[in-house]
């Protein structure tokens, strides 16, 4: 297998594609930009190098989207894409004969080349899903500001001491971190969508952060972090680093609330928004990868929501020290 990068380079909200020049591999097939990785480099450094060599151009790599694995026949790819920032230099044609900035619309126009196309989708999944929340970020918050989670909320704080520092990850409307102000507990609240981020401001009456699950920079900092129907925009190839990431912005012996949507893979609903679904077995099998992470309480139930009734998947767990069996 033959590990390979790919840079989602966004401006003014399109996106390049570049068209293999004739005489090359795939030539005439659209990609998004990238290079195979040298011995000793990380994906970061190989796909800046690989676009200054391109495109004669400097950038900054930012977070990872997704991978997608393909047989050629003669090799297998792994197509590692990352979010990239274009930060310096005019584009130059070496390895493509074509360049075009893509809208969201406009992504299916052209032909791409076939370990692309996942990597694509993933994309347009992620952009849907943000832009869903932040065209409807108050019908959002107005539909969502008056669900009832009264039992639920005692079965995380009964594990938190006194007047704790509480993470609400994904905060949405703020009704959860407003339930937890008021229950005398220091609240960090933190959105992705910035016009989400707006309400919950002005109903909790604090600042939010706006920051993605992906750039969570804490450290032993939160006594509990609340992540309800949150971490279900996560995308399947980055849980396990979030949850590593949400691990490491606990004190020991610190909790997490989670819920998914129960289902058996990922899914776009109606409304263009991704979700990563799970059941008890498969939401085992992620903890189960994570050596600091232990499983302390676990429920399924079934709530009614815009008139249709939904099956839930509630996960509490421990930040632990790493056993020697877990380690491996």
């Amino acid at each position: 297998m033959i590990n390979v990068t790919a840079a989602i380079i966004e401006k003014e909200g399109k996106v390049l594609a570049a068209r293999r020049k004739a005489g090359s591999h795939l030539a005439g097939y659209w990609e998004l930009p990238g290079g195979k990785l040298e011995e000793g480099e990380t994906p970061e450094e190989c796909l800046r190098r690989e676009l200054a060599e391109e495109f004669k151009i400097d950038s900054i790599i930012g977070l990872f989207v997704g991978e997608s694995i393909y047989d050629y026949g003669a090799e297998v790819i792994r197509l590692m894409a990352y979010l990239v920032e274009h930060v310096e230099g005019e584009f130059k044609l070496i390895d493509h004969d074509d360049l075009r900035w893509l809208s969201f619309n406009e992504l299916n126009e052209v032909n791409w080349a076939p370990a692309d196309i996942p990597l694509v989708e993933q994309y347009k999944a992620l952009a849907s899903t943000s832009e869903y929340y932040r065209v409807n970020a108050s019908n959002y918050c107005e539909e969502t500001i008056g669900i009832n989670l009264i039992d639920i909320y005692p079965r995380f704080i009964e594990h938190l001491p006194e007047k704790g520092h509480i993470l609400d990850l994904g905060c949405g409307s703020g009704r959860d971190s407003r339930f937890f102000l008021n229950a005398g507990y220091v609240v960090t609240a933190m959105d992705a969508s910035n016009e989400i981020a707006t309400h919950a401001e002005k109903f909790i009456g604090q600042p939010v952060l706006v920051s993605s699950f992906q750039e969570l920079l804490f450290f032993n900092q939160f006594d509990g972090v609340w992540a309800c129907a949150s971490l279900l925009h996560c995308p399947r190839a980055q849980i396990v680093d979030v949850l590593d990431r949400i691990s490491q912005s606990l004190k020991p012996n610190g909790v997490v609330y989670m819920s998914f949507k129960w289902g058996y893979d990922e899914a776009v609903d109606d409304k263009g928004r991704y979700f990563n679904n799970y059941t008890l077995e498969s939401l085992h099998e992620l903890i189960d990868q994570m050596a600091n992470l232990e499983i302390i309480d676990e429920w399924v139930e079934s709530k009614q929501l815009r008139e249709i009734e939904q099956k839930w998947i509630n996960f509490l767990v421990r930040r632990i020290e790493p056993t020697l069996d877990k380690a491996l």
